[in-house]
This record gives C-alpha cells, structure tokens and sequence, in this order.
C-alpha cells in the first residue's frame, strides 16, 4: 500500500516570494523544478504556469535553460525531470554525514541489527525518507527512499512532530487541511494526532500501530541532524511487535539517534 502525500497542490504566491530574493530567475527555476517533482506527471507550460502564477514566455524560457543544463526534458506528453536530478540526489545523500553513519550503526545493536530501519526527515507536515537499512525480518511495506509520506500516519513523522516547540507544532498541525486514513487505525481529527503526539513526548518515542499500512508496526525516535528535524525507526510485523519488542527497539533507536545528532558530531 502506497501512502498519499499530505502536500496538498494549491497555487503559489510567487510574485510575493520573487521580490524578496536577489537572483528571480534562479528562484523561478527552482519552484519549477520543485513543483515538477511534486507532481510527479509530465507538465505543460500552461500548467506550470497557472500554478506558479508565471508568464507562459518565462515559463518556457526557463524551461529551455533548465533543459540545457540537463535538470528537465521534454516528454511525449510534456516537461519532466531529467535523470541527471536522480544523480544530484544521489550526491546529496553521499555527502550526508548523517546518512553514512546511519548505515553502519544499526549493525552494532543486537535489536536493531536484524530489523529493517528508516531514516527521514521533516518537510512541512510531510516525512521524507533519506535511507533504508534492510533487516532479516520480513516485511510487507518499505518505504522507497526518496519519497515522501504524510507525517501524521507514521511513527518517523508523529515522533518528529512531537520533538517541535508548542509554536512550531501548532503552526504545522493547524496547516493540515484533512488528515489522510489510509487504515482504520489512522487517527480521524487533528485533535486525536495532537494527543498522540503529547503522549510521544511523555513516552520518548513514537509508534506507528497500524495507522499508516496494515499489519505492520514502526517505533520511531526523533533527533536533530544537520540542523534538520529527523527520526529514526524500526519496521516490523505487526504480530511481532510486543510490548518487549517495542521496548527494546526504542532503547536501540535511541542510541541510533544519539550518535546521528548534531550533539553527537560536536
């Protein structure tokens, strides 16, 4: 089962925004190239001119350049990105610090070295996953790294949200139009996801009791890295995933945290 992005697709106050940066073009370009990933489909001018509240000359213009630099190119059916974003991502990842130690950490643990685990970042009231530690477990959901999901339906997203202040918190929930219910489990009003979230911050760490896939179980801690709002978490099968278990992984995602935080690099 594939989550649905929280990220609802409204227009952009562009003109606002453009003022307030020194090089305009750049920053068209780069809500081109963002709106293009949100959307996930080939896009015409007219449409990404519509929602960016953009000339369909500029658009083109800067579609054209985006296109020379290989960032974009044209489709059967319109504009899309180019794989060379695929290598961008890429590079981010190799050169995250956080990402390589999360990879090898896990393996020392004598809980978590056998599960599968996710490392994710906050963007907006989304998650975005960054990594991905296979396990010998089985499990029937994994997140693709790269993509995103709706933070209030997983355990990475409900612990990072529960680690924000009061302010930023209540900023970010009340952005939420209409929570996702992709299970039965899933939490029906903000209010219900905002109790969760304070019993996170009295427990220390999230879980995901099937409210994002059903059958499977996520315990997730949050920290801060690279200056980002992140998590970490264990996936399982639901079944699996006794008071025992959830114990000992929240105590072995906490060292996970501990040693991918900025503290830790300090």
């Amino acid at each position: 089962m594939t989550l649905t992005p929280a990220r609802p697709v409204v227009a952009t106050d562009t003109a606002s925004s453009t003022a307030n940066t020194p090089s305009p073009a750049a920053f068209r370009a780069g809500l081109i190239l963002s709106h293009m990933g949100d959307r996930r489909v080939p896009l015409t001018i007219s449409d990404i001119a519509i929602h960016l509240d953009l000339a369909k000359s500029s658009v083109f213009n800067l579609l054209v350049s985006l296109e020379a630099s290989h960032m974009v190119r044209r489709g059967e059916h319109g504009w899309v990105l180019s794989y060379r974003m695929l290598e961008l991502s890429r590079s981010m990842l190799a050169s995250s610090t956080m990402v390589a130690e999360f990879g090898h950490i896990p393996r020392a643990l004598t809980t978590l070295h056998s599960e599968t685990t996710l490392l994710a970042v906050l963007d907006g009231t989304d998650v975005i996953y960054l990594a991905r530690n296979g396990g010998t477990q089985p499990v029937r959901f994994l997140a693709a790294v790269g993509s995103r999901a709706p933070a209030g339906v997983t355990g990475l997203g409900k612990a990072v949200l529960a680690s924000l202040s009061d302010l930023e918190l209540d900023t970010r929930l009340a952005s939420i139009g209409e929570l996702p219910r992709p299970t039965v489990r899933s939490h029906r009003s903000v209010e219900a996801l905002h109790n969760d979230l304070m019993q996170i911050r009295e427990r220390g760490y999230a879980v995901d009791d099937e409210q994002g896939v059903v059958g499977v179980t996520c315990v997730a801690v949050a920290f801060v890295a690279e200056g980002m709002p992140a998590a970490v978490s264990a996936t399982l099968l639901a079944p699996r995933a006794t008071s025992d278990m959830r114990s000992r992984l929240a105590s072995e995602l906490s060292i996970l945290a501990r040693g991918l935080s900025d503290q830790e690099q300090l």
